[in-house]
């Protein structure tokens, strides 16, 4: 009886229109909480709420990168249609941190990509703006990426990389295999640079 005043069918059905993820959290506590009482319902929520969260960190968003239109910045083009391919080149960015148990997933996902473009780009170039952190894994990932697409001929390259994330690819000497990592360099300089030099 105390926790049906606290109940609001309102609420549920907004989180239902506009965050199905955390509309499931809060569902699982209501029910948890009537069920099994206070303490095991907020802990069933928790406990969903961070397997959503260890889900999402294991399979971060791969934005692919198309200039935008009339411009000379890049942005994501499942989100923005308009927004143009360059010829030759593939863009992404990672918008998380990459770590041991999601840097595969990222790999795999590039290189599939990579499979899937026809005829095959000259250059990929990994836009690490939005990663706030590699680890030493991850480091030795993004090598063998590399490796993996020099092997067919792509040559790759990291810009926009945090100072945090530079130090940690300059120590594993990734520098210079991931097209010399500076904070200067930007998508847009790097896609003049290879369709000057074409």
């Amino acid at each position: 009886m105390a926790v049906a005043g606290l109940f609001k069918v309102s609420e549920l059905r907004h989180l239902w229109r506009v965050d199905r993820p955390e509309f499931v959290v809060a569902f699982a506590a209501l029910a948890g909480v009537l069920g099994s009482g206070l303490l095991r319902g907020v802990l069933i929520g928790a406990v969903i709420s961070l397997v959503q969260l260890l889900r999402r960190g294991a399979q971060p968003h791969v934005a692919w990168l198309g200039r935008i239109p009339g411009t000379n910045r890049f942005s994501d083009r499942e989100r923005h249609s308009d927004n143009e391919p360059v010829a030759g080149i593939m863009i992404f960015r990672v918008e998380a941190g990459l770590v041991y148990f999601n840097v595969d997933y990222v790999k795999e996902t590039v290189l599939a990509r990579v499979r899937g473009e026809s005829p095959p780009p000259k250059l990929v170039v990994c836009d690490l703006s939005a990663c706030p952190r590699v680890d030493l894994q991850s480091a030795q990932t993004l090598e063998l990426l590399a490796d993996e697409l020099a092997e067919q001929g792509i040559k790759m390259q990291v810009v926009e990389a945090r100072s945090s994330v530079r130090d940690r690819l300059r120590v594993t000497g990734l520098d210079e295999k991931l097209g010399g990592i500076d904070r200067f360099r930007t998508v847009g300089q790097v896609v003049e640079d290879f369709e000057r030099d074409r």
